[in-house]
């Protein structure tokens, strides 16, 4: 069961990059990637699970892209799977020598002269806010009128 949900994981990682990358690489730099999405999403004080990666997609697209296929774009001019596991692994070193995200943001912009994206927005996502018409047109989808007929 923990290697379906494990699956699962990678699944739902993938389907959350896939519109921002190469589909063709995305299912092996995933297989690699486990230990830094982990630890990366434990800086934000969350949990690397099933449910906040699908409630988070923009989250780990924009990490992904950035992190990993920006970065080796700007060092490489091939991207490849071999240049992706070992793109991986310095990522991963980085994020066990940082003690937070300030500090791998910090360590990830010196290495590759890449700016790193705000993901607060991500993270925290605004709770979302009907709009005057949206208000109306929930109302009158409720609207009964055996309800008022009662009030008489």
């Amino acid at each position: 069961m923990a290697t379906n949900t494990l699956n699962d994981l990678h699944f739902e990682l993938e389907r959350s990059i896939s519109r921002r990358v190469d589909s063709k690489l995305i299912g092996y730099q995933v297989s690699l990637s486990d230990n830094f999405y982990d630890k990366y999403t434990k800086f934000w004080n969350k949990k690397y699970s099933f449910d906040f990666v699908t409630n988070h997609r923009s989250f780990y697209a924009q990490l992904t892209k950035t992190c990993v296929y920006d970065a080796l774009k700007e060092s490489l001019k091939k991207v490849d799977r071999k240049a992706i596991a070992k793109h991986m692994a310095e990522l991963e070193a980085l994020i066990d020598v940082a003690e937070n995200k300030e500090e791998f943001q910090n360590f990830f912009e010196k290495k590759y002269s890449l700016k790193f994206p705000d993901l607060k927005d991500c993270i925290y996502q605004k709770k979302k806010e009907f709009s005057d018409f949206d208000k109306k047109l929930w109302i009158a989808m409720h609207y009964n009128p055996r309800e008022d007929k009662g009030e008489e």
